[in-house]
């Protein structure tokens, strides 16, 4: 994948075979070779669009805002669905292991701490994966088979500043907002499961749902929505930049798009929380 800058005509190289990097990665073997290529490419990528916006931080706003508008108004139903429906499954199924553990007073404080932290994140990374992530691969993509990025290139206009910082921040600023919804959502289901399936009465689950929760946990959760919606977009940013094949090549990509988004996010997760246990020892501390 090549760029242009936006002063001229010269192209600028970004993909990990276009570069100094092309002789490292070229004498890797052929199984880690398209990982690592790629892992570097997305890497690149990243690294463009943090720069152009940080370096550069007019003229993209509008695109950010029209970009969050019509993601929201046309995705809401999916993404209200999704998040509620995983909800609510996992809270009933859970009730119901506490409940037989005799434990079921423990249940409210102990799940809302993991969603917080691992489920809640998750199942909203899979939902701005699988219906934002998909639109925003697909959209990408298309332009680069139809080759309109190769004439904006011609024109001298960059493509990562044009189409990938406002769909990459578009996506991240989603991904942030969703976080407050998706735990009054999870602390509904949560007390949905209690009352009609363990016999709860609400002012016990909420006398000491929130005794565990600090500010860091809080803190935490923003901070961990911002790094998935980095993530998610760059995936598919650059898995619309590298579409080939016409349709069916498209199609792989956005399929291809949705499945490192998930796999990648599971790892996120996995490295953020053992960060965050390891700087803040005491949050794993159940008072």
């Amino acid at each position: 994948m090549t760029s242009a800058t936006t002063s001229g005509t010269r192209i600028t190289p970004v993909g990990p075979y276009d570069g100094r990097w092309n002789a490292v990665v070229g004498k890797l073997p052929g199984r880690v070779r398209g990982p690592v290529a790629e892992a570097g490419g997305m890497m690149q990528l990243l690294a463009r669009i943090v720069k152009s916006a940080v370096t550069h931080p007019r003229g993209y706003w509008n695109a950010v805002v029209d970009d969050m508008y019509l993601t929201i108004k046309q995705a809401w139903v999916p993404i209200v669905a999704g998040i509620f429906g995983f909800l609510i499954f996992m809270s009933i199924l859970t009730v119901q292991f506490f409940d037989m553990a005799g434990a079921s007073q423990l249940f409210g404080p102990l799940l809302l701490l993991q969603s917080m932290r691992t489920f809640t994140m998750w199942i909203n990374s899979m939902v701005v994966a699988g219906v934002i992530g998909t639109a925003l691969t697909a959209d990408v993509g298309a332009r680069k088979v139809r080759e309109e990025i190769d004439a904006m290139m011609v024109m001298g206009i960059d493509p990562v500043r044009d189409l990938a910082v406002p769909r990459v921040l578009s996506i991240t600023f989603i991904t942030t907002l969703l976080a407050v919804p998706s735990l009054l959502v999870t602390m509904f289901s949560m007390q949905f499961g209690a009352k009609y399936v363990a016999g709860m009465p609400s002012s016990h689950f909420y006398s000491n749902l929130f005794s565990n929760v600090s500010y860091v946990d809080v803190l935490s959760v923003v901070v961990n929505s911002v790094l998935i919606g980095l993530l998610i977009g760059t995936i598919c940013c650059y898995k619309g930049f590298t579409a080939s094949g016409g349709a069916i090549g498209l199609g792989r990509g956005v399929n291809q798009a949705v499945v490192l988004s998930f796999v990648s996010v599971w790892v996120l997760q996995l490295a953020y929380n053992a960060l965050l246990l390891g700087f803040f020892p005491e949050l794993g501390a159940f008072r």
